[in-house]
C-alpha cells in the first residue's frame, strides 16, 4: 500500500522541483559551445538537485525516525526460527507490558525440555550407521538449511491476501525491470543517433556530464 503513495510523492516532489527548475530543452550544454554562446547552466538547471536533495533528506528523516523513535522488534516467530528463544520470550513480555497484558509464562526452560524430548524420541527411532565423511556432512548441512529456508516461505501463503499481495509484487516488478530496459536503451539510441546523423546538441535538457560525454565519444 505505501508503495504506490511513495512513487505518487516522489512524483509531486519532482514535478514541483525537476519539472521547474530546468534549462529550456533547446539550449545544449555548456561543455559542448564556446564561451559566449547560450547554454545550459548548473545555475539554470538546479531542479534535479532540489529533488534529489528532498529525497534524500526525507530518507534520512524516516531512517532516523525507524530506528530511535519507532523501534520495531523482530517476531517471536522469526527469532524462534533462528534458534533465539530467549529474545523470543523477551519480546512477548515487551508486547504484554506495551498493551497492559499479564506477562507471558513461557520460559526458556520450557524450550529445553521440549528439545530433549525430541532428541530422545530421534535417538529411540534412529538406526546406528557409520559417521560421514566431514565434506558429505557439510554438504548435507547446507542442503537442509536451504530446505529450511524455503520452508519459511510458506507463511507468504498462509492467507489469500498475503498471497495476492506477494503475486501482485512480483508481477509488478518483472514487468517494470524489461520497460526501464527497453526505455533505457531507446534513448540511448536516440541521442547517439542525433548526435552522428547532425552533429548538434540533442533537444532535450542536458543535466549531467555523464550524458554529454557519451555524446562527444560518438562523434
Amino acid at each position: 500500500m505505501w508503495q504506490p503513495i511513495g512513487v505518487t510523492v516522489a512524483s509531486g516532489i519532482a514535478y514541483g522541483t525537476a519539472a521547474k527548475w530546468r534549462c529550456d530543452p533547446d539550449l545544449p550544454s555548456c561543455r559542448a559551445v564556446g564561451a559566449g554562446e547560450a547554454c545550459c547552466t548548473a545555475s539554470s538547471n538546479m531542479g534535479w538537485r532540489y529533488n534529489v536533495i528532498v529525497l534524500g533528506a526525507m530518507t534520512l528523516l524516516v531512517f532516523f525516525l525507524r530506528y530511535f523513535v519507532f523501534r520495531f522488534h523482530e517476531s517471536p516467530k522469526f527469532l524462534l526460527s533462528r534458534g533465539k528463544e530467549a529474545e523470543a520470550i523477551e519480546v512477548l513480555h515487551k508486547i504484554a507490558r506495551f498493551n497492559n497484558a499479564p506477562p507471558p509464562t513461557l520460559t526458556v526452560e520450557m524450550f529445553a525440555l521440549i528439545d530433549r524430548s525430541e532428541l530422545t524420541s530421534l535417538n529411540s527411532t534412529s538406526i546406528a550407521r557409520d559417521v560421514p565423511h566431514p565434506g558429505t556432512a557439510s554438504r548435507i548441512h547446507v542442503l537442509r538449511g536451504f530446505t529450511k529456508e524455503l520452508h519459511r516461505l510458506k507463511g507468504i501463503f498462509t492467507s489469500k491476501l498475503s498471497a495476492f499481495t506477494f503475486f501482485l509484487l512480483a508481477i509488478a516488478y518483472m514487468v517494470s525491470l524489461p520497460v526501464r530496459g527497453f526505455h533505457m536503451a531507446v534513448l540511448t539510441k536516440y541521442r547517439v543517433t542525433i548526435g552522428l546523423s547532425t552533429l548538434q546538441e540533442p533537444s532535450y535538457p542536458l543535466s549531467s556530464c555523464a550524458t554529454t560525454s557519451t555524446q562527444v565519444g560518438a562523434r
